[in-house]
């Protein structure tokens, strides 16, 4: 299924099994006031999604390398020898996408989590996907994820008349 949020200036595919999480279950994994501002799962396979779009926190393309290698260096020092996949670009539809991999121990197993960065309109766009640390579908899954994330260009049409300008969508 294909989903667009962030005020249409970001598109994903996810599989059809994804729905957003229930608030008990997000109150319980994300035990913290600042939550993602989205959180998807497929409840039955333990596979997960999150996005949030942090408007205050400006990114540009050329700053993406250093903000991936940053950001994996504060969670590294949170969760010492978690790192699995060091940090890296991935290409997207007509975007790049910074990400690395670390795991966690979560509340059943150890999880696979892949971190992800993509500048969205100039703010940071901060992702996660993950699964079971020995779910090598889910592991797939996560990176299909990264690589079909697409930015949605908005169209301006700009309009002159009786000396005043308007929006037009």
């Amino acid at each position: 299924m294909e989903i667009v949020m962030f005020e249409e200036q970001l598109l994903v595919q996810l599989p059809d099994t994804f729905k957003e999480m229930e608030r008990e279950r997000m109150e319980n994994r994300y035990p913290y006031e600042e939550r993602p501002q989205i959180i998807l799962e497929d409840e039955a396979s333990r596979r997960f999604c999150t996005f949030s779009l942090m408007k205050t926190q400006k990114l540009s393309e050329n700053q993406l390398e250093y903000a991936v290698k940053e950001v994996c260096w504060v969670v590294a020092g949170l969760y010492p020898g978690s790192l699995l996949d060091a940090p890296r670009l991935a290409y997207c539809e007509g975007a790049v996408c910074g990400w690395f991999s670390f795991r966690v121990t979560g509340i059943e197993e150890e999880l696979f989590h892949v971190m992800y960065i993509l500048p969205v309109n100039g703010c940071m766009m901060l992702g996660t996907a993950g699964c079971a640390l020995g779910d090598a579908e889910g592991k797939e899954q996560a990176m299909n994820i990264i690589k079909s994330l697409q930015l949605c260009k908005k169209k301006f049409s700009f309009e002159v008349r009786r000396k005043e300008l308007y929006y037009k969508r």
